[in-house]
């Protein structure tokens, strides 16, 4: 019996080997762990490029064919040095992306910063292989249809047999895989096996869409300009290149008519790896910017350094520029200025006549000691005048931090209301475009279309990728219309605010130490959020203007007690209202501001 007992326990033994042995070997070979992981995995496709899950913007329909889809996996499991930026989607635990016209294997996603436990990664759609979307005029735009993971590989013939590989690696954040997608519709999905034969996974599936044409109003003058825009992501092809598209604008006058180029407004950010290991953040800003308004309030300007932190001395910096639209805070192209650096009061070096054609100035500076430092950025885009000044201190030594980019070309709560839902990761579905009329003959040169008292005006927009049920060789002509007259004035605005253009106004700026009473700002405050009319928010501005807080050059013209309070106030004025009411204004900006649009005759006391 005791035998039997130990014949039993020898074989019970050797079949736990044996089952140990062989288990191991299958897990060698798929390149699994045989320790599971916990899972609790969360997988989102956001439309906004961020790191968090609770700010998510989740989209799984709708998608443009070439759009950027920002995919986020929270894996605490995977988590495993909280010192360190980890990756998923090894072979150990492949992630697979693929659309109904391609597949990528084993694409990486990377932690979102150390010990966060969440992974990010930007899945890039392509369109199919030289797609034509539009062909008018001077442009014809193809989409690329290129399929590689996040490791671009270029092959170079050296001669005599010997071939050099260069591989660039991007970062996931900025792109862990480019792919192709199908003609019209079609499904994206990420599918990641974060344990041998246990699965999560999200689809999400884009479409093309039928563009929009408009004009901004229905009547325009004959002396005015004319503004418009399409709306077609359809259109879009790659961040690197704005290209130019052209529409047909024509009058029953001249129905031969001119080409109009228009363009995506931008909304972009990116990030490269340095190093293999840190990431640095190119952005549209940066969320870490010292933001400063020229004196009258044009232009808004954004400085931010590569690498972020606490500047130190001895420590190489890229001192980052770019300067928005004061009210619409859009992205500005072709930035030129002057700069001034000066530490401890001293001024080390003038750089002068810098330009920028994609509007972001980069400018190296190394400082070597420590101290109170200035950069003055004065004659913005060549305008005397339109001066900001940056200052801060230069530690004894530098603490290196990761630029996180401000995702997006406005700030929260700022968005024009025309571009809320038409934002995408890179560009916003807002094509403007422009052009002037004339009662002589027309002219491409000049922009200038020949029309007559009474005319209608046209955009034409051919939509060349519609949806099903369209096929891919139908085509849609998009047509919009609008009045023309010839009354001698310019109308302005939807309201039908009328003046006679004049030439733009220069103001001497308040002084630095004017003291407006709180009751002022309330009052902006209440009038921006439409708590309170006109007439009370011109209570403020009289009151500026009565302590000599704001100076109004005195005219000779009489006007009448009923209508001296403010007659008429652009609704874009809310803006910077709002602006200053939460801080993002200084005293001066806004008083400079309003002083500007008295001058101009925008407002009126």
């Amino acid at each position: 019996m005791t035998n039997s007992m130990g014949r039993i326990a020898i074989f019970a033994f050797m079949m736990i080997l044996t089952s140990t042995i062989t288990m191991s070997t299958v897990y060698a070979d798929t390149g699994f762990t045989n320790v599971k992981k916990s899972a609790g995995i969360i997988m989102k496709f956001c439309a906004n490029e961020t790191f968090k899950l609770q700010d998510c913007h989740e989209r799984y329909d709708g998608i443009g064919w070439t759009d950027r889809v920002n995919v986020l996996v929270y894996a605490p499991g995977w988590n495993e040095d909280e010192y360190k930026i980890e990756q998923i989607g090894t072979s150990s635990n492949p992630i697979v992306v693929y659309t109904d016209a391609a597949r990528v294997d084993n694409v990486e996603f990377t932690e979102t910063g150390p010990d966060t436990g969440v992974f990010m990664g930007v899945v890039k759609l392509t369109g199919a292989m030289m797609y034509t979307v539009h062909d008018t005029y001077l442009t014809t735009v193809k989409t690329p249809g290129m399929t590689m993971d996040g490791v671009m590989s270029m092959q170079m013939v050296m001669g005599q047999g010997m071939t050099m590989v260069m591989n660039d690696v991007l970062s996931a954040h900025d792109r862990a895989v480019m792919i192709a997608t199908s003609t019209q519709d079609g499904r994206l999905t990420v599918d990641w096996e974060y344990n041998e034969d246990e699965h999560v996974y999200k689809s999400a599936y884009y479409t093309w869409q039928i563009g929009q044409a408009e004009f901004h109003k229905d009547t325009y003058d004959v002396n005015e300009k004319v503004t418009f825009f399409i709306r077609d992501t359809d259109l879009w092809k790659h961040h690197r290149e704005f290209f130019t598209n052209y529409v047909k604008v024509y009058s029953d006058s001249d129905k031969a008519g001119i080409f109009v180029g228009v363009q995506y407004v931008k909304d972009m950010d990116h990030a490269t790896i340095q190093n293999a290991v840190y990431e640095k953040h190119l952005t549209e800003p940066a969320a870490s910017s010292l933001t400063k308004y020229t004196p009258d309030g044009q232009w808004k300007t954004y400085l931010w350094t590569e690498p972020g932190g606490v500047i130190g001395v001895d420590q190489d910096y890229d001192f980052n520029l770019m300067v928005h639209d004061g009210l619409t805070d859009i992205h500005e192209m072709g930035l030129s200025y002057d700069m001034d650096i000066f530490l401890n009061g001293k001024l080390l070096e003038s750089r002068n006549d810098q330009y920028w054609v994609d509007g972001q100035g980069v400018e190296p500076i190394r400082f070597d000691q420590r101290g109170s430092a200035k950069i003055v950025i004065s004659n913005i885009f060549d305008q005397p005048g339109q001066e900001v000044n940056f200052s801060f201190q230069v530690a004894p030594e530098a603490i290196l931090e990761e630029v996180v980019p401000r995702h997006g070309s406005f700030e929260e709560g700022n968005v024009p209301n025309y571009f809320v839902g038409y934002e995408h990761p890179h560009h916003i579905n807002y094509l403007p475009g422009e052009f002037f009329m004339t009662t002589d003959d027309s002219s491409q040169e000049q922009n200038e279309l020949r029309v007559s008292n009474g005319d209608t005006i046209y955009i034409e927009y051919e939509d060349i990728t519609l949806p099903r049920p369209y096929t891919t060789a139908d085509t849609m002509e998009i047509v919009a219309k609008a009045l023309v007259l010839d009354t001698g004035v310019h109308m302005v605005s939807d309201e039908s605010e009328l003046f006679v253009e004049t030439p733009r106004p220069t103001i001497t700026p308040v002084s630095a130490d004017i003291d407006i009473p709180n009751w002022v700002k309330k009052n902006a405050m209440w009038w921006s959020d439409g708590q309170i009319n006109d007439p009370d928010f011109a209570k403020g501005i009289e009151y500026l203007v009565q302590e000599n807080i704001i100076s109004v050059p005195t005219t000779e013209e009489t006007v009448d007690e009923e209508e001296a309070n403010i007659t008429s106030i652009p609704i874009w004025v809310r803006n910077n209202a709002a602006w200053w009411s939460d801080g993002h204004l200084t005293d001066v900006e806004f008083a400079n501001g309003i002083k500007f649009l008295m001058a101009s005759g925008l407002i009126k006391v």
